[in-house]
């Protein structure tokens, strides 16, 4: 007590510092005390709300009405983009059997020469994927049609790696059709999947979905530089770049199922390739002191100036200038009559 009354100013202030320390320990303990409620109930409601969302809806007319209406409308929806994408793809004119091999034929006398012009190398046997029917024709009409339009989509994405600048193309396989092995399996007349069913539940009787589409797979090896690869990747994804000819609306449509990149060259450039000579030293000329002037005077016409000799080379770049090798596993997609009706069988 003796010393609060001979320290009254700094007493004063140490208590009003006691003081604000308890009210903002209060006013603490009040919000974490609001906060942890308010929490508490958030908690509760969203727990609240998605047990809600996991029960069934009560069978009464007001929601059977509105659940008709969204099915009505996710059909609609879904049938309006699988008949877009039905007609946007390019229509294949039937083809004679005779027809798809000079076709064919001359289809790779076309790549081959526009390669050569834009200096890509092409494997030995380039022939599209086609080679065994540039002497043999397909087994049927129906199949000759079908290929016609495989060898559309593939030249397409030959045509879009020549105008990537790819540096060569050393490999492309393709997996043959089915109406190759057997002409009675037609690509309209696919198997019918039936919709999947949770385990332990009741069996019942669902309408069997149609395939809406059929992928045919295109396998590539290319060289090329970094520049290329990238340019490639965006311009295969973008059906824009697809097109079967720059003023139409239709186009192809390609998915990259599977990219393996590895550099062209392994190993590192050994030392001595990238060594440099540096023997060969630019000569330093000493100064000479400008000439006395005589009673000559200066040219007045221009004077041509001539720039100094470039030092020698004394570095090359060991990183970034090898080319890469790139696995290219590509899905041409082609959509059948089912896309443009496939919602036609569910039911609410």
């Amino acid at each position: 007590m003796d010393w609060i009354r001979e320290n009254k100013v700094l007493s004063a202030i140490l208590g009003l510092i006691a003081l604000g320390v308890a009210g903002l320990g209060y006013v603490l303990y009040d919000a974490w005390g609001s906060y942890s409620a308010a929490r508490a109930e958030y908690v509760a409601l969203g727990e609240q709300i998605a047990q809600i969302k996991s029960l069934s809806l009560a069978p009464t007319a007001p929601n059977l009405q509105a659940k008709k209406a969204l099915v009505q409308e996710f059909s609609t929806n879904v049938n309006k983009l699988g008949g877009a994408l039905f007609y946007l793809q390019p229509t294949v004119a039937p083809a004679k059997q005779a027809e798809f091999q000079m076709k064919l034929k001359e289809r790779v006398l076309e790549i081959k020469k526009v390669a050569a012009e834009a200096k890509i190398a092409l494997p030995a046997e380039f022939s599209l994927g086609f080679n065994e029917y540039l002497g043999t024709l397909p087994n049927s009409d129906a199949t000759a049609t079908e290929l016609s339009g495989y060898l559309d989509g593939i030249e397409a994405v030959v045509k879009l790696m020549i105008a990537c600048k790819v540096r060569s193309i050393d490999l492309l396989d393709r997996t043959p059709l089915e109406m190759e092995k057997d002409p009675s399996k037609a690509a309209s007349s696919q198997p019918k999947k039936s919709l999947p069913q949770r385990p332990g539940a009741t069996r019942v009787n669902t309408p069997a979905v149609a395939t809406i589409s059929e992928k045919r797979r295109v396998s590539f090896v290319v060289t090329l530089d970094q520049g290329s690869l990238q340019n490639l990747m965006s311009r295969l994804a973008n059906p824009a770049d697809m097109k079967i000819a720059p003023e139409a609306d239709q186009s192809h449509f390609a998915s990259l199922r599977l990219l393996r990149v590895e550099n062209q060259i392994k190993e590192g450039p050994i030392r001595r390739s990238s060594a440099v000579s540096v023997s060969d030293e630019p000569e330093i000329k000493p100064l000479v002191a400008d000439k006395p002037k005589t009673g000559k005077e200066a040219p007045s016409g221009p004077v041509a100036l001539v720039p100094p000799t470039p030092a020698p080379v004394d570095s090359v770049p060991v990183i970034g200038q090898e080319l890469l090798k790139a696995q290219m596993d590509i899905d041409l997609v082609k959509f059948l009559d089912a896309a443009k009706g496939v919602t036609t069988q569910l039911n609410p």
